[in-house]
């Protein structure tokens, strides 16, 4: 048995090459008549992390994170079967290079931290 609150919602979440991937943000359960929820997936996002606090402010983030490109102004999502506990850190078997998870790093890093000088 599982705590999910506990042992899963901000744990560190790497991909299969141990490359960090975020914290996980959320947790999607499918709510069953008559039976335990089910874990569907995990969610690594800004956007559900703002939610958490503020919905408008989750919705303020989603439109501008949706410019970023391809896949961004919704949260990612990991399906849980894809996830494996590996301590205190979870490991999903998805490239983490292969997602939109890290877009806003790599744009900041592309058009603001290149133009800082020593950047």
């Amino acid at each position: 048995m599982i705590r999910l609150v506990a042992e899963v919602l901000d744990k560190q979440v790497v991909d299969a090459r141990g490359t960090k991937a975020g914290r996980v943000d959320g947790i999607v359960l499918e709510l069953r008549e008559g039976r335990r929820p089910l874990v569907k997936a995990i969610e690594i996002s800004p956007i559900t992390l703002l939610a958490r606090f503020s919905h408008r402010l989750a919705a303020w983030y989603a439109r501008y994170d949706a410019k970023l490109g391809a896949g961004r102004g919704v949260p990612f999502r990991i399906p849980w079967s894809r996830v494996t506990r590996q301590g205190p850190i979870l490991e999903m078997d998805i490239d983490v290079r292969a997602t939109p998870i890290n877009a806003l790093d790599d744009w900041l890093s592309r058009t603001i931290v290149r133009r800082i000088p020593g950047g």
